[in-house]
């Protein structure tokens, strides 16, 4: 695993909002972390290139360039960069976030949003909220109350036999032990995993663990990796049954994935 370099929250993130809302750009380096940190404001982060990872307290997020994640104020969060990346972030006045979802999530960005997002990208700190700049931001915003939202988001347990399960497969992705299997590494029945992951995450374990793949899938193709080495890391049979599984839960190839991920 490579050795990840800290570096801290932007000027901004310190500062007082002089607006409604906030426009902050930054480039961050391949195997970055920002430093984890909250602010009073909501938060929309989005990647035009490269791909992020955002963690909560709850939840960790994967943020290829057309999805971005929505942070609620006051939540502790860490990004990391899987690649380098090119970042705009939105921070939101808490008086506008009545529109805005009501939990952290994962949501999508289309062509129209994306154009928006990197016109924004020239507005400046000290913009006139009833300008033309501050039209632009308005309209970015209600666009963001209309974005679906994904499901990537994967919700972290916190009971000690998930966590070392979960240790586990983080070092080896390709371990599919059955929770039979696992319960007796753990020392839980897998009837009992079962209840606590279904208890703790919302999610089966089954399900849980796909969503795992397709965070590491997409963080993979974001290097640059073959379908047929990322399958043999994931530790399925044949490149095919990944193939299946990633298109079934993103509804496209992993291959159109990669070479389409900067133009959806």
């Amino acid at each position: 695993m490579p050795k990840l370099i800290k570096i801290a929250p932007s000027k901004e993130s310190n500062s007082v909002l002089s607006n409604p809302i906030t426009v902050v750009r930054r480039a961050i380096a391949m195997n970055s972390v920002v430093s984890k940190h909250s602010h009073s404001w909501g938060q929309f982060v989005y990647a035009h290139s490269g791909v992020l990872a955002v963690s909560t307290p709850s939840n960790k997020y994967i943020v290829p360039p057309e999805q971005g994640v929505w942070l609620l104020p006051n939540v502790d969060h860490e990004v990391t960069a899987i690649s380098n990346v090119q970042l705009t972030s939105f921070y939101f006045d808490v008086e506008l976030l009545n529109v805005l979802p009501l939990k952290c999530c994962v949501l999508t960005v289309n062509a129209f949003l994306k154009a928006l997002i990197t016109e924004a990208n020239n507005i400046e700190i000290d913009y006139l909220w009833h300008s033309t700049d501050g039209r632009l931001l308005r309209l970015i915003l209600d666009r963001l109350t209309q974005a679906p939202n994904e499901v990537f988001q994967l919700p972290y347990p916190k009971e000690h036999r998930l966590l070392a399960l979960l240790a586990e497969i983080q070092i080896a992705p390709e371990n599919n032990n059955s929770l039979d299997e696992w319960g007796k590494i753990v020392g839980a029945s897998a009837r009992t995993l079962s209840r606590l992951f279904k208890k703790e995450t919302g999610l089966s374990y089954s399900e849980w663990r796909q969503r795992l793949n397709i965070q590491i899938a997409i963080t993979q193709l974001s290097l640059g990796k073959s379908i047929t080495s990322i399958s043999l890391h994931l530790g399925y049979e044949s490149p095919s049954s990944f193939i299946h599984m990633f298109k079934s839960k993103t509804g496209m190839t992993p291959t159109f994935y990669r070479e389409n991920r900067n133009s959806l």
